[in-house]
């Protein structure tokens, strides 16, 4: 009988994302993005960037 191994390989994305490509992508202003850089620096992991960014805008149908 063969040993099978069952185990998962997981593969870790990238950890630090663009502060200016995050504020591009969900229409963040430049005096919101200008902050953001400040407070984080020009990369930081996505949960500090969302924590800390405006409220997203609604979309209208």
């Amino acid at each position: 009988m063969k040993s099978m191994s069952n185990r998962q390989v997981r593969i870790p994305g990238p950890r630090e994302h663009d502060v200016a490509e995050h504020c591009r992508k969900f229409g963040i202003g430049p005096a919101e993005e200008k902050k953001l850089k400040k407070l984080l620096g020009s990369r930081a992991p996505l949960h500090e960037i969302q924590a800390n960014a405006p409220p997203r805008q609604p979309k209208w149908r």
